[in-house]
């Protein structure tokens, strides 16, 4: 059966390719990412059959008014990503008529149960199995399983292991997290908030709103940063007493 065909409109090319290796995993083509500005153009030339739509696109036009566009222009599904948006945007990209929202992050669930009823409602008959993905008989492995030594990262078409002794630091990136090692930089579907709560209390602390430090991997303090062999990161006020308490200073 044909692969049903989907535009990924991002621009967080990150962001994109991750969304990509999700809609690989379930069973679609990805026929094009695209950072916004020649969306309308793709659509005409690749002719998928159901556009992802960032609500936030940077440019000239934002995703609402691409929406609009491929409501008037086009008969196929289209369904807007965004990490957050205000009451005017949402208001305005409901009178587009969606056919989803999906608020990033998303888990591969979702992903898959949007696009279909989507595709449904557009008379795409695309069936996927309840493993997620179109003809797999094995059940898709998660985002991200703890252990207790390391933790399972997607990276576009890998699972790759990432020892928590690896990690210096966990930063926020809106509703995703970045895990940074000294050699690589990782982005994971999860909030800072989450990350918190799946990595061992014991060496990760909240050192700012935004940022995690792994304690072992510190290599000196300064008055408002932490420093590490590759960087340093903020120190936030109400943090600082707690960060403080958990090294023996002479």
């Amino acid at each position: 059966m044909t692969k049903p065909k989907i535009l990924i409109s991002e621009d967080e090319v990150i962001i994109a390719e991750d969304i990509a290796a999700c809609l690989e995993d379930l069973g679609y083509e990805t026929c094009a990412i695209d950072t916004g500005e020649a969306t309308l153009d793709i659509i005409r030339e690749t002719r998928p059959d159901l556009v992802l739509l960032d609500i936030n696109l940077r440019g000239d036009s934002d995703g609402v008014e691409i929406g609009s566009r491929i409501k008037q222009e086009f008969n196929i599904p289209f369904i807007y990503l965004t990490a957050y948006a205000d009451k005017s945007t949402i208001d305005r990209a409901k009178k587009t008529e969606p056919d989803g929202f999906l608020v990033k992050p998303f888990d591969e669930k979702s992903l898959r149960s949007t696009i279909e009823i989507a595709l449904y409602k557009h008379g795409h008959n695309h069936k996927i199995n309840g493993n997620g993905s179109a003809g797999h008989t094995e059940p898709p492995l998660k985002e991200q399983e703890v252990s207790q030594d390391y933790i399972f990262v997607k990276v576009k078409h890998r699972i790759i292991k990432v020892m928590y002794s690896d990690i210096l630091w966990v930063e926020a990136y809106d509703n995703y997290s970045f895990l940074v090692t000294a050699d690589q930089k990782y982005l994971v579907s999860s909030t800072l908030k989450d990350m918190e709560q799946k990595l061992p209390p014991h060496n990760f602390v909240r050192v700012h709103r935004s940022y995690i430090a792994n304690l072992d991997k510190v290599e000196a303090l300064e008055e408002n940063a932490v420093v590490f062999s590759k960087g340093e990161i903020p120190i936030g006020k109400s943090y600082k007493k707690i960060l403080m308490s958990r090294f023996n200073i002479l």
